[in-house]
């Protein structure tokens, strides 16, 4: 999906966005307790409809063929040995270009010199070097004893580095031609055969949705050249997920019903166009248009979002006839500064423009606020075989943002901007610092084990719709959506999940911890710090690209209790989504 490769956790696209809808009115002695509490649920709207990744993204989509020539060698002598003073290299060019000196090569075939070798045995010397350049990236790279004169003892090793000697394209996609060569221009003729260059060209073409990509290296006309065939096929013009969860917000709805849509490769510039929905059946409805295009043919992508949210609060608030609205735009740029098939790395620029409204009728109180921000930051993901393995997700953005209150009125008499200056003082300048990291762990055939840590810092009090939040689905799951808020804390999450006999079918123990730290510096009816644990079993069955469901049980470790619902020993969280293509 569109979405989720610029977003880690969010159904929604866009650098570090999230739904932006709350109170930044201050909450003070006069305040009741009935519209306190509706202020604080208008903060905890953008949680309900934040999701928690289920499964590692899959592998991409390419494939490299390698069609060797075997070179030609000293024909064959079995019975004879030559006697071996030493080794000289041919055919290596320039130490600049290849990035490899003699000397390192010498070393590689030092303990043979000074013996008498068969012509196996000089032959498996020579493998020896094929290896080496091999794990330097040099993939089709051959070494070999050629027919010669021995001279003094001295055995010439030939090696054939490798290059291209031509890039031939056959692309059936909508793709563009233009386009698809021009991502492939960096994999010249008479350059060498690089593993990171040829890899990072590929993949970066299989980003593209609606394609599916293979590559054949095949010897070359001549000697030492391989000819690179670039296989371009369509796949799915749209794809799309319809998902249902129970991790809406008690006051807005805690059904949710969410529809993604995306169509690829629309214009044949390797664009893709996003529309996604989500509604709770009344009290909460959020829909959002995204598109995303490639800048030339590096990996540089330019995007533009609009995203629209409108809630109104009911059960124990409908009376105060509350509601309000958010309305998102945002570009920004992506651009991957490493793409290997086992680590990736992305930098982020964004700018958004978010303007918030929210109003509580009944008691004549309403805030009008717009702001500016620009997003920063870099994620990505890896894979190793640390401890039998495992897969890592990481990001870190870094926000910077102006909040400014454009009109309100708290009860009618107070103005939201002499409140605000009064009380938690959220307009004016901010800054917060976001990371996450996860970790997805082999510990055996049936077993992985899953960390998952994040974290927010704050350099001053945040409006709610820049807070974070800890309880619900996605967070601590013995706790309510959007329960214990703050402008800095932590969440930690620990999964142990085995793999029974079903392939489909994982069984799940975690334990979820967070803390918050209410506001950044205290004021009169500032926020608590909160702390919440919980621990409890789940289950996740999961078919490649056609569905996901996941359900948990959690229940408190502690006795802090909920104040944003009722409080529960124990809290039930389902979530299924259909994929199509």
């Amino acid at each position: 999906m569109l979405r989720n490769t610029l977003v880690h956790g969010r159904r929604g696209l866009g650098l570090a966005m999230a739904f932006v809808l709350c109170s930044g009115l201050p909450v003070s002695a006069a305040v009741t307790p009935d519209v306190e509490h509706a202020l604080q649920t208008a903060g905890q709207v953008q949680d309900s409809v934040k999701n928690r990744d289920l499964v590692v993204p899959p592998k991409a989509n390419v494939q490299i063929e390698v069609t060797e020539e075997q070179p030609e060698g000293e024909p064959s002598k079995e019975g004879f040995k030559f006697p071996v003073k030493g080794f000289q290299f041919s055919g290596i060019g320039t130490v600049n270009e290849l990035a490899l000196r003699e000397d390192k090569l010498q070393a590689l075939v030092k303990d043979a010199a000074g013996q008498e070798l068969t012509l196996s045995e000089l032959k498996a010397v020579a493998r020896r070097v094929t290896k080496y350049f091999h794990a330097q990236g040099y993939m089709v790279a051959r070494a070999y004893i050629p027919a010669q004169k021995l001279e003094d003892g001295i055995i010439t090793i030939a090696v054939l580095p490798g290059k291209y000697g031509a890039i031939e394209l056959r692309n059936h996609s909508r793709l563009s031609d233009r386009l698809a060569r021009k991502m492939l221009a960096d994999l010249d003729p008479g350059s060498y055969v690089k593993r990171s260059e040829l890899e990072r060209t590929l993949l970066l073409i299989s980003d593209t949705g609606g394609i599916s990509i293979k590559a054949n290296l095949k010897p070359g006309d001549a000697t030492g050249t391989s000819t690179l065939v670039v296989d371009i096929e369509n796949t799915e013009a749209l794809t799309a997920d319809l998902s249902m969860n129970n991790y809406g917000n008690r006051y807005t709805g805690k059904d949710l019903r969410s529809f993604n849509l995306d169509a690829h490769n629309v214009s044949g510039k390797g664009d893709q166009l996003g529309f996604h929905v989500d509604n709770s059946g009344g009290g909460l409805t959020n829909f959002g248009l995204d598109y995303i295009v490639p800048l030339g043919g590096k990996g540089l992508k330019l995007g533009i979002g609009y995203e629209q949210l409108r809630y109104s609060l009911g059960q124990d608030f409908e009376a105060l006839d509350a509601y309000g609205t958010s309305k998102n735009t945002n570009v920004y740029l992506i651009y991957p500064l490493v793409r290997t098939y086992n680590y990736n790395l992305y930098a982020r620029l964004g700018y958004s423009n978010r303007r918030l409204e929210d109003r509580i009728n009944q008691q004549y109180t309403f805030n009008e606020r717009h702001a500016n921000v620009w997003t920063v930051g870099l994620n990505g993901d890896s894979k190793d075989n640390y401890l039998g393995g495992g897969v890592n997700n990481f990001g870190l953005t870094v926000t910077l943002g102006r909040l400014n209150i454009d009109d309100g009125t708290l009860f009618g008499s107070i103005p939201a901007e002499e409140s605000d200056r009064l009380g938690p003082q959220t307009a004016g300048g901010f800054t917060k610092t976001n990371l996450y990291f996860s970790r997805l762990q082999r510990l055996s055939d049936r077993t992985n084990l899953y960390f998952g840590l994040s974290g927010q810092l704050a350099g001053k009090n945040l409006d709610s719709s820049e807070k974070m939040y800890l309880g619900g689905g996605n967070g601590v799951r013995a706790y309510p959506q959007g329960e214990a808020s703050g402008d800095q804390g932590y969440l930690l999450t620990t999964e142990l999940r085995y793999q029974t006999n079903n392939p489909a079918l994982q069984l799940v123990g975690f334990i979820d911890h967070g803390y918050v730290q209410g506001n950044h510096h205290d004021y009169v009816g500032a926020a608590e710090n909160r702390t919440l644990s919980g621990a409890g079993l789940g289950l996740i069955y999961s078919r490649s690209k056609q569905y996901t469901l996941r359900l948990d049980y959690a229940w408190k470790l502690g006795d802090e209790d909920a104040v944003s619902d009722d409080d529960k020993n124990g809290r039930l969280w389902l979530r299924g989504t259909r994929y199509f293509e």
